[in-house]
């Protein structure tokens, strides 16, 4: 490599690193607001999940238990990139469910996506099982309305539903959780309700408040997957910032190596002309 070369490919090198840094410290900004949004939706997206989690949350090693005869799953990823691998492993994730089910006899689950990347990693093998996209959710921040508007699309398939995302441990910890749910006539059949008096037909009721702990659920993983997104992001960069920078020194030493030489070739030409003469 010429010591052009070598000049440009520093230059480019120490563009990339700016750029990624520029990039750590946006998602940086960004993953504080996204925290406290987290924190802050805690209390209202688990608030019906103490007396709806026992009767709804499937047991496979139950006596009585038996598989659905449909399944949804609802898997988030981001619509951008360059945020490690939080995607790969929805990814992974929704592929292993659905050969699990094939390979038991079981019908596969029909996957509804937010975010693209899910859709780009699954299309190629697994793009029978897509029943809906939704891309560009992350246009606006999330709040509830995306997700009751996501939560509508979902109850438009009756069945069993699960839910797939990267849920937020810490900064550097995040771990893709399936949650499963199931449908809304468990609800009624439960009988956890009976204790209680309502005003209005109690099966409009119900369903209400089945929409709505399904809503929460949605709202929660979304904001636990775009927080994960950001924290995911800030890493990658800044371990891309770290790699560009010491591409930047070695190039460094090797440029200047190769300019010494050059000096040194150069001056020794200067003294053996001078001597002949």
């Amino acid at each position: 490599m010429s010591l052009k070369q070598l000049a440009m490919r520093i230059r480019s090198t120490t563009s990339t690193a700016k750029i990624t840094k520029a990039m750590k410290m946006v998602a940086a900004a960004k993953l504080k607001t996204a925290e406290r949004n987290l924190l802050a939706a805690k209390s209202f997206t688990s608030s019906f999940s103490p007396l709806f989690d026992p009767v709804l949350t499937p047991d496979p090693e139950a006596a009585d238990y038996e598989p659905p005869e449909s399944k949804l799953a609802l898997a988030l990823s981001s619509d951008k990139g360059l945020c490690g691998g939080i995607n790969s492993r929805v990814v992974k994730q929704m592929k292993l469910t659905c050969d699990g089910a094939e390979a038991a006899g079981e019908k596969p689950p029909k996957i509804m996506i937010v975010g693209g990347k899910v859709r780009d990693g699954l299309q190629r093998t697994h793009a029978s099982h897509i029943a809906t996209t939704i891309d560009e959710a992350y246009a606006k921040p999330v709040n509830f309305t995306l997700a009751a508007f996501v939560t509508e699309q979902m109850l438009a398939s009756s069945g069993d539903y699960t839910i797939t995302a990267n849920t937020f441990k810490s900064v550097i910890t995040q771990d893709v959780e399936t949650k499963a749910i199931k449908g809304p006539e468990a609800l009624a059949a439960s009988g956890v309700m009976d204790d209680y008096e309502f005003e209005g037909e109690k099966e409009d009721i119900l369903a209400n408040l089945y929409q709505f702990h399904l809503a929460t659920q949605v709202y929660s993983a979304l904001l636990n997957n775009s927080t994960s997104e950001l924290a995911s992001k800030m890493t990658a960069m800044d371990s891309a910032t770290t790699n560009a920078e010491e591409m930047i020194g070695k190039l460094t030493i090797v440029y200047n190596r190769k300019r010494q030489a050059k000096v040194t070739t150069e001056l020794t030409e200067i003294v053996a002309g001078a001597e002949s003469v």
